[in-house]
């Protein structure tokens, strides 16, 4: 699970072994990415939808109306059902 993640046009100059860009595509896991539309700090058309591209299915992308940080009420719920989605519900006895 990421929220405010994504790839920076700087990235590219790093070496190779070390660029987020090479390394997202080589991330199998099922990934989620929590992003808001108006991030003041990872902007989603510039740095977010760049990175979602670069990572391999399984992957969701999640937006809510905000910055950079999530709310709890839209966090939790959002982290819960993709965890019950991908993993399986959680038993409760």
């Amino acid at each position: 699970m990421l929220w405010g993640a994504g790839v920076r046009k700087g990235n590219a100059q790093w070496r190779p072994e070390a660029s987020p860009i090479n390394f997202a595509p080589l991330i199998r896991p099922p990934k989620l990415i929590v992003q808001g539309r108006y991030d003041e700090t990872t902007p989603l058309r510039t740095e977010a939808e760049p990175l979602f591209r670069l990572l391999r299915e399984p992957k969701r992308l999640r937006l809510f109306e905000g910055g950079h940080r999530p709310d709890f009420e839209f966090l939790i719920p959002a982290m819960n059902t993709w965890l019950d989605e991908t993993l399986g519900p959680v038993r409760r006895n």
